[in-house]
């Protein structure tokens, strides 16, 4: 009997040691779970490791705005109110609505998506959240303000510097842009998505370990223009302290609309939506269509070269004052020196063309002279329509000097090297040229207290992301973001891993890009590199040139390089100057011709004729004056290449 006693309480004890060892177990558990308890709720994370096994902790998927859907479709975002439970955020959203062609499908392509899309997502570390002073650097991607997601990019490489990284989505194309110049359709809601993500970022990003007083804004492609946006905008001031431009700016011709109510109407009209004038009632119907329906309207129009249906960040000077965004013409604003004065990092590759040309498709597999006729009589139109070129007066004239500049150059038969050219053309155009003009109008605004601007070119050798479409092995559009985010995106987009050299190459550029996160100055360079990264300056042009080659000793991993390529600045002088003054040229000839047409009512029957010879006449005078200069351009040109030779 006493036995039996023993023997049962034994097992009591057995059983209360049993659960006292499991609740520890569970709770240490839990304990490992990351947490965090915010404003709208409790969040539970997941850890992750990078290739190195450094311990990342990550929120992926966090709400920061209502979902834009139902009434709120085409309407400035409203603030999430919150959720009642543990939000498990563990897993990326859904990308925002875009069109099935995508920009650049390489780079892992976007295969979830939805309206409901305005969700960020957080990369940290543990000694971050046991701080809670670590830099904090917020990433915008995107295509042309057409397609994108920031689930593309992993963070964790990144976050492992020691910042914060933070990725957010945000409306594009038709759902983000739509724009009627009222107040029942403003515009520029894909600009307000991000707005209102930064002030999120600026409440909450403690939680997570980062300084609110330390953030630095990061864009690449449309993300770059959209940082600009913000700096020139009067709302952000104190949201972000320094700036990253990637690939894309301001002054690029496909960065914002000039007509963005005739591109909205065209929209709506396709999908029997504009049956009056009224704002009400065509956003009612647009409301009523699907999202595919949608799509399908905005993407027939642009994939068949009317650019000029692109919805597009816009000007918004027509809203009450208090409700304004970009008051302001991005441009002027720059000149005027009214954008925010913060230390700047910006830089483009040799190859950004890359993502132009490989939308061409089929054209690519087509013969010298199909290929040739192609650009003569769509791509170079296209892009002289987007330059604003809509004046038939210089029109033949400037397609016949871009054929010189860059068609004829290429031997005749040569289909590769015609590639090569048009490939040049669409980098000169939409990426070189305007990155060129926006440094020099941000360098122009610099001070030596705050404003810092420091420049590089990507031309790391080696990696194709275009590889089924083209056969160019230099720096595509995209490629320097490799390098950023890898190894993770390297081995996610290219399936293999960094060779050695590219290993050196994407340490250093983290380190590099984690230094002006934290300090916003990279002069002098850190880490010992052996380098010396002078600010840019108008007169003296400063780059970075970021690659790696055989030669190079391993603890460097960047090659320093001024910008003195005479050729490059030849083509970028083609554009950002020469091309203006035609443009101007035409402009003041259609208004002289307007102007005779109008006095000549009262003209006697002889004077209109004399008005129009005298005009044709000053006209032919300004097109030699133009001639002229273009040759003492290319005699420039040929006695720079001469010295260059020596």
């Amino acid at each position: 009997m006493a036995f039996a006693r023993f023997r049962c309480r034994w097992l009591q004890l057995v059983g209360f040691l049993s659960t006292g060892v499991f609740l520890a177990v569970a709770i240490a558990v839990g304990a490992q779970e990351p947490s965090v308890v915010l404003r709208q709720g409790p969040l539970r994370g997941i850890k992750i490791y990078t290739e190195s096994r450094t311990s990342i902790i990550a929120y992926l998927g966090i709400p920061y705005a209502k979902p834009p859907v139902g009434e709120l479709r085409f309407m400035a975002p409203e603030r999430h109110e919150g959720w009642d439970r543990v939000l498990f955020a563990g897993s990326f959203a859904p990308a925002c609505s875009q069109p099935v062609q995508q920009l650049m499908p390489n780079l892992a392509p976007v295969s979830q998506q939805d309206e409901d899309c305005l969700y960020l997502n957080i990369w940290t570390t543990e000694i971050a959240l046991n701080y809670r002073n670590a830099p904090v650097v917020v990433f915008l991607e995107g295509e042309g303000f057409i397609s994108g997601s920031p689930n593309r990019f992993p963070g964790q490489d990144l976050a492992a510097e020691g910042v914060v990284v933070v990725s957010v989505g945000y409306r594009m194309n038709v759902f983000g842009f739509l724009c009627l110049e009222d107040t029942e359709v403003r515009g520029n809601m894909g600009l307000l998505d991000q707005y209102l993500a930064m002030l999120w970022v600026r409440e909450n990003i403690d939680k997570f370990g980062g300084d609110h007083r330390s953030v630095t804004l990061m864009g690449h492609s449309a993300g770059a223009a959209s940082v600009l946006f913000h700096m020139i905008s009067p709302r952000t001031t104190g949201l972000f302290h320094r700036a990253i431009l990637m690939s894309g700016s301001i002054t690029s011709p496909w960065a914002h609309s000039q007509n963005p109510s005739n591109a909205s109407r065209a929209i709506a009209r396709s999908l029997g939506c504009h049956t009056t004038n009224n704002s009400k009632v065509i956003v009612a119907c647009l409301r009523n269509k699907s999202t595919s329906e949608i799509l399908r309207a905005y993407e027939a129009q642009y994939m068949n070269g009317n650019w000029s249906v692109l919805a597009l960040p816009v000007v918004d000077s027509f809203l009450p004052e208090i409700e304004q965004y970009l008051p302001k013409e991005p441009e002027e604003a720059l000149k005027s020196g009214l954008f925010l004065k913060v230390p700047i990092l910006t830089g483009i590759t040799s190859h950004e063309g890359s993502i132009a040309v490989s939308q061409l498709g089929d054209l690519l597999s087509q013969g010298f002279s199909q290929m040739r006729q192609f650009i003569l009589s769509s791509v170079i139109p296209s892009i002289l329509n987007r330059y604003g070129f809509t004046n038939h007066h210089t029109f033949p004239t400037i397609v016949a000097l871009l054929e010189w500049q860059y068609v004829d150059s290429a031997p005749h038969g040569d289909s590769s090297a015609l590639l090569t050219q048009l490939l040049d053309m669409y980098s000169d155009a939409q990426f070189k040229a305007p990155h060129e003009k926006q440094l020099k109008l941000l360098s122009h605004s610099s001070s030596d207290q705050v404003n810092f601007v420091y420049a590089y070119r990507f031309e790391q050798q080696g990696v194709d992301m275009y590889a089924k479409t083209l056969n160019v092995t230099g720096s595509a559009h995209g490629t320097e973001l490799l390098f950023l985010f890898g190894p993770t995106l390297m081995q996610q987009v290219m399936g293999r891993r960094f060779t050695p050299t590219e290993d050196r190459l994407s340490t250093g550029m983290k380190r590099l890009w984690s230094e002006f996160i934290r300090q916003g100055n990279l002069s002098p360079s850190p880490y010992g590199y052996g380098v010396t990264w002078r600010r840019y300056t108008p007169e003296e042009g400063n780059y970075i040139i970021l690659k790696t080659d055989s030669t190079q000793p391993p603890q460097q991993p960047v090659l320093w390089a001024p910008s003195s390529n005479a050729n490059a600045k030849y083509q970028i002088r083609l554009w950002n100057d020469l091309l203006p003054k035609f443009r101007n040229v035409s402009n003041a000839f259609a208004l002289k011709n307007f102007r005779t047409n109008i006095t000549g009512l009262n003209l006697s029957n002889d004077q209109p004729y004399r008005n129009a010879m005298y005009t044709l006449i000053a006209f032919v005078i300004v097109l030699l004056i133009l001639l002229i200069v273009c040759v003492v351009l290319l005699k420039r040109r040929a006695k720079e290449r001469e010295r260059d030779l020596f």
